[in-house]
C-alpha cells in the first residue's frame, strides 16, 4: 500500500469557479479554460506567460484535436479555433444552453458536444452532418467516444450515465443514481467522467461514489471494482485513463489524487493537494513514457503531479515480513518476483478484454501448466444491483431544477424558485374569479406540495435537528385561522401529499400513510407493505403506489392500493402496476369520473377499466419529434382526451414563459391504425370504453358512434367476403338494435346464410333477456297476414333509411316492437315474391292437380341464394315494395304453392 504523497503548490489559471484542462496530442501543451470566460494556451507547466483568448462571459470546455481547438461556452456554440495560435475560423454547432463537455473520436472525424439543455450531438467534421441524442433530463457533465467509434457513454446531473449506440441514435445501457442530482452544471459536485479503455475499448470504468466500477463491453456486467479505504470520507469527482491503458487515476472532492494500477487493481499512488480544493478535471500526458497528470480545481487553479506512477515498483514491508518475495540468491529456483507477477496480472487482463479467462469458468480456478503461481482472473458478478424508482410527486417537477411547478394540476400551480437572489413559492389559479395569487417565502426548504380549491399542503425534509413539517395553508377558512403547522417524527421525511376538499395524506418514508382532516385534526394511520413512490387524491378516493419486492435488473415491481376515504377508510382495490419493459412510473391519478389512470416513462397512459388495466394512448407518439414530450396533468372521459403540456426537448415544462395546456385526443394502441379497417376498430373499441364507464346521459353520443362505427366494419366484412368476421362482430353487440340493422343490410346484400346466423343470435339474446321471442322466417309462413296490418305505420316510416340515427332504445317494449316490425317487413316480402312465382308455375307443372288448403312448409334454410338478392333502390323503389308486399297478402293466402316444387326449381323455370 503506497503512503500518501504531498503535492506541490498549484499555479493560478483562471478565476475561482469550474475549471477545465487538456492536453494537445503531443503532449506539448497545456490548455486551459474557465469562468472568466478566457482560454490559455501553457507551453509547459512553468510558462510563464501564455497565450491568451476570450471566448465569452464563460468557459466550460477545451479539447484539441488535429491542428484544432474546440471550445464550448456560453455563447451555446461549439466554436472551432486554430491551434496553437487560437484564432477564431468556424462555429461547428449550436444549442440551446451552454456548451459544457467535448470529446473527439480517434480519428478526429466525430466531435461529440453536451450541453446544459440536457442534449447531446455528434457533429461530422467533413460532411458537418448532426445526429442529435436526447434522454438526459438535466445538464450533460461528460461525454467520451470509445476507441472504436461505435458507442458513446455520457452523464448528467440526473444522477444517471448512459452508453448510446452511434449507429441507432439510441441507448444500450443506463445506470441510475450514481452521482447525486444535482441542478446545474456549475452546481454539480461530482462530474463523473466514465472513461474507455484506450487500447481496445473493451473496458469501461465508471465512478460510482468512492468507488470506480469497471464493465465489460457489450455484455455491460460488472467485472471488479477498485477502491482504497481512504475514501471513506470522500467521494470521486472526476477519472482519467491513462494512454498507455495501464493506469486510471481519479480526483476527489476534498484535493487527493489517486492512481491504481488497473491489471493488478493495486493503488500506486495516494497525492494530497497542499489546498484541499475539489478536483475539477483531470487529465494524462499524452507522451510515451511520461506518466504525468494535469489537474484543476473548483478555484481556479492548475496542478502537476510527476512520476503518478512512481510507487508501483516499491515493496510493501509488511511482504518482507511474511517472506512472500525474495531474491534469486536465497530462493533458488522457486522465486516469484514481484515483476513476473506483475506481468502474468496484465496477460491475464489482455485475455479479459478479449473474452473470458479460461482459467476461471464457473469461478473455478485452474492452474496454468506452465506458471508455478495460480492464474487469478477477474472474479464473476455473483448479485446484481436493482435501481428503485425514487419517490416523486404526481404534476411536479424534479427537485434539483432551480425553478420548478411543485404542483401543476386543474385547479391552479405552486411555482417554487431556488436560486441565489431568492428562495419563494409563487402561487396562481387559473381561475383568479375563485383566489387571487400569491406568494411564500420558502423559509422551511419547501420541496413538496399538493393543491385544491380550499387548501396548499406544502412539506419539507428534515434537516439538522429540525423536524420534517407539514404546513396547511387554508384558502376557504371561515374560523380565521388560515394556516395550521404539524412535526412529524424524528427521522421521518415527507415523500408524498394529496389533498382534497374533506381531508389531507401525507406519505412518508417510514412507509406510513397519515390522514389529516382539513382543519389539522389527525385520523387514521395506514402502514404501507413497502416504499412509497406516489400518492395522489380525487373526492373521496385515494391511491397509494409502492414498490412491492425486489424486482428483475432494469425493472420496477410497482403496486397499487385505491382507499375510499370518507367517515372511515376502505380499502376498494389493489393490484400489481403494469409498466412497459424498462420503464418507470410518471404519472398516476384519478379521471373526471374517478378512474384510476397511470403514465409510464415510455409515455403509455392506461386505465384500470373495472378489473383490468387498458391502455389509451401512447401519449409521446402523438408527435412527430421524438424529442417532445408531454406533462399529464389530467384525464377526460367525457370528451376522451388528456390534458398535458408539450414539453419541447425535455420531459418537464419550464416556469417561464406560463405553459399552454393541451387536449389530445385517445387513441388506443391497435394495430394498423393507418388504414380504414384499424381506424375503425380503434373508433369502435373506444366507445366500448365510454359506455362501459359513462352514466347513460353522458354517453348517448358515443352510442350513436358505436352504432355508426358498427355497421360500418360491418359492411366492409360483408363486402370483402369475411362472413365469419362480420359474425364475429354481430356476437361483439349485446344490442337485438344494431343486430336487426346488421341482419337488413345481409339481406339487402343477398347474404342469406349470414342472415340466418345473425336471426339465431337474435334469437339467443332475447331467450337470455326474457324478452319476447323475434318473429322468425319459420313462423312467418304459418302466422295470419292480419298480424302484419297493426303496424302498417310503423313499418313503412322505419324503412324510409336503413341506417337512419332515428333508430334510438328509448325503451324494452319499443325494441321489441321495432325487432318484431323488421323480421315482418322482410319476410312478408320474401313470402310475396314466392306466391307470386308460385302462381306463374302452378299451370305449367299440373293444372289439374287439387291444391291443399294449408300453406306450403318452407324452410329458410333450404331457399336458394339466388333467390334472396334484393337489388338496392331508392327510398320510393322501396316504398313501392313494401306496398307491393302488403297488397300481395291476400292473393297470397287465395294461392297456394303445389307441393313438391322447389324454389330453386321455379326460378330457372321462369327463367
Amino acid at each position: 500500500m503506497s503512503d500518501t504523497k504531498e503535492l506541490d503548490f498549484p499555479r493560478y489559471a483562471h478565476v475561482e469557479g469550474h475549471t477545465d484542462v487538456c492536453y494537445s496530442e503531443d503532449g506539448k501543451y497545456l490548455i486551459t479554460c474557465g469562468q472568466d470566460g478566457d482560454i490559455r494556451i501553457w507551453d509547459g507547466f512553468d510558462d510563464g506567460d501564455p497565450t491568451e483568448k476570450c471566448v465569452g462571459s464563460e468557459a466550460f470546455a477545451v479539447h484539441q484535436s488535429g491542428d484544432l481547438l474546440y471550445v464550448g461556452d456560453d455563447h451555446h456554440t461549439l466554436q472551432v479555433y486554430t491551434f496553437p495560435k487560437a484564432e477564431l475560423i468556424d462555429t461547428l454547432t449550436r444549442f440551446t444552453a451552454s456548451v459544457c463537455c467535448l470529446d473527439s473520436s480517434k480519428d478526429g472525424k466525430l466531435i461529440a458536444a453536451g450541453a446544459c439543455d440536457s442534449s447531446i450531438q455528434v457533429v461530422n467534421k467533413d460532411t458537418k452532418s448532426v445526429l442529435n441524442f436526447d434522454g438526459h433530463k438535466s445538464p450533460i457533465l461528460s461525454i467520451k467516444f470509445d476507441p472504436l467509434s461505435e458507442f458513446l457513454v455520457s452523464s448528467s446531473c440526473d444522477g444517471t450515465v448512459k452508453i448510446w449506440s452511434i449507429e441507432k441514435k439510441s441507448v444500450v445501457k443506463e445506470w441510475t443514481n450514481v452521482i447525486p442530482v444535482s441542478n446545474a452544471f456549475q452546481h454539480s459536485k461530482i462530474k463523473c467522467t466514465p472513461a474507455w479503455d484506450p487500447i481496445d475499448g473493451n473496458l469501461l470504468a465508471i465512478p460510482f461514489g468512492k468507488e470506480i466500477k469497471f464493465f465489460q463491453r457489450g455484455l455491460w456486467r460488472e467485472l471488479y471494482t477498485v477502491h482504497d479505504y481512504r475514501l471513506s470520507e470522500q467521494d470521486i469527482t472526476v477519472m482519467s485513463w491513462s494512454k498507455c491503458g495501464r493506469y486510471i487515476a481519479a480526483g476527489t472532492n476534498i484535493g487527493f489524487i489517486l492512481v491504481w494500477n488497473v491489471s493488478s487493481q493495486v493503488i500506486v499512488l495516494h497525492a494530497k493537494c497542499k489546498e484541499r480544493y475539489s478536483i475539477r478535471s483531470l487529465v494524462w500526458c499524452p507522451k510515451n513514457g511520461e506518466h504525468i497528470l494535469a489537474y484543476c480545481d473548483d478555484h481556479g487553479q492548475l496542478g502537476l503531479v510527476e512520476n503518478a506512477n512512481s510507487d508501483d515498483f516499491n515493496i510493501d514491508s509488511t511482504n518482507d515480513e511474511q517472506n512472500i518475495l525474495m531474491t534469486d540468491e536465497e530462493s533458488g529456483d522457486n522465486v516469484i518476483s514481484l515483476e513476473q507477477i506483475k506481468l502474468e496480472a496484465e496477460a491475464e487482463l489482455s485475455k479479459q478484454r478479449g473474452g473470458l479467462s479460461l482459467n476461471n469458468v464457473d469461478g473455478l480456478e485452474i492452474d496454468d501448466d506452465n506458471s508455478n503461481l495460480s492464474s487469478k482472473c477477474i472474479p464473476p458478478t455473483v448479485s446484481f444491483s436493482v435501481d428503485l424508482q425514487s419517490p416523486f410527486q404526481p404534476c411536479s417537477t424534479p427537485v434539483h431544477l432551480q425553478r420548478r411547478f411543485m404542483v401543476f394540476n386543474d385547479v391552479g400551480y405552486a411555482r417554487q424558485t431556488n436560486t441565489v437572489d431568492e428562495n419563494v413559492i409563487d402561487v396562481d389559479f387559473h381561475d383568479n374569479t375563485i383566489h387571487h395569487a400569491f406568494r411564500i417565502k420558502n423559509v422551511l426548504g419547501h420541496t413538496v406540495a399538493a393543491l385544491c380549491q380550499e387548501a396548499l399542503v406544502l412539506g419539507c425534509d428534515s434537516q439538522d435537528t429540525t423536524p420534517s413539517k407539514l404546513v396547511c395553508v387554508l384558502l376557504n377558512s371561515w374560523d380565521g385561522k388560515r394556516e395550521w403547522t404539524v412535526d412529524l417524527p424524528d427521522e421521518d421525511d415527507i415523500c408524498g401529499l394529496a389533498v382534497t376538499a374533506d381531508w389531507i395524506a401525507v406519505a412518508s418514508v417510514s412507509r406510513l400513510l397519515r390522514l389529516f382532516t382539513l382543519g389539522g385534526g389527525q385520523r387514521e394511520i395506514i402502514s404501507i407493505p413497502g416504499p412509497i413512490v406516489a400518492i395522489n387524491g380525487s373526492r373521496d378516493r385515494l391511491v397509494v403506489v409502492h414498490h412491492c419486492g425486489a424486482p428483475i435488473p432494469g425493472e420496477q415491481n410497482l403496486r397499487y392500493c385505491v382507499y375510499k376515504i370518507d367517515s372511515r377508510v376502505e380499502a376498494i382495490c389493489s393490484g400489481f402496476v403494469p409498466l412497459l419493459p424498462k420503464s418507470t412510473l410518471r404519472w398516476v391519478g384519478f379521471s373526471d369520473y374517478g378512474s384510476l389512470c397511470i403514465l409510464d416513462s415510455a409515455g403509455t397512459l392506461q386505465m384500470l377499466i373495472k378489473s383490468y388495466w387498458s391502455p389509451l394512448c401512447c401519449v409521446d407518439n402523438t408527435w412527430n419529434d421524438t424529442t417532445n414530450h408531454y406533462f399529464v396533468i389530467g384525464v377526460n372521459e367525457a370528451r376522451q382526451d388528456i390534458r398535458c403540456i408539450l414539453c419541447k426537448g425535455s420531459y418537464y415544462p419550464s416556469t417561464t414563459p406560463h405553459p399552454f395546456l393541451n387536449e389530445i385526443p385517445w387513441q388506443i394502441p391497435l394495430c394498423d391504425l393507418n388504414q380504414e379497417k384499424g381506424e375503425l376498430e380503434e373508433k369502435f373499441w373506444r366507445s366500448n370504453i365510454a359506455l362501459s364507464i359513462l352514466p347513460e346521459e353522458d354517453g348517448l353520443q358515443y352510442d350513436k358512434e358505436l352504432k355508426t362505427t358498427f355497421l360500418k366494419l360491418f359492411a366492409m366484412a360483408c363486402k370483402s367476403g369475411h362472413d365469419m368476421r362480420a359474425l364475429e362482430l354481430c356476437k361483439l353487440i349485446r344490442s337485438e338494435q344494431y343486430l336487426n340493422l346488421a341482419l337488413k343490410y345481409a339481406m339487402r346484400v343477398g347474404n342469406s346464410s349470414l342472415a340466418t346466423k345473425i336471426t339465431t343470435i337474435i334469437e339467443n339474446e332475447t331467450n337470455v333477456d326474457d324478452e319476447p321471442k323475434p318473429v322468425t322466417y319459420s313462423e312467418l309462413f304459418d302466422s295470419p297476414s292480419t298480424s302484419y296490418n297493426k303496424n302498417t305505420n310503423c313499418i313503412s316510416q322505419q324503412s324510409q333509411d336503413l341506417f337512419s340515427e332515428k333508430y334510438t332504445s328509448n325503451d324494452s317494449e319499443d325494441n321489441n316492437k321495432e325487432s318484431s316490425s323488421i323480421l315482418s317487413v322482410l319476410k312478408k316480402k320474401q313470402e310475396s315474391e314466392l306466391m307470386n312465382e308460385s302462381n306463374d308455375i302452378d299451370r305449367a307443372f299440373n293444372p289439374f292437380k287439387k291444391k291443399t288448403g294449408g300453406q306450403a312448409n318452407i324452410s329458410f334454410g333450404t331457399l336458394s341464394p339466388l333467390d334472396q338478392t334484393i337489388e338496392p333502390s331508392s327510398d320510393n323503389k322501396r316504398k313501392s315494395d313494401l306496398s307491393d308486399s302488403y297488397e300481395g297478402i291476400e292473393s297470397t293466402n287465395k294461392s297456394k304453392k303445389p307441393k313438391g316444387v322447389s324454389k330453386l326449381s321455379s326460378f330457372i323455370f321462369k327463367k
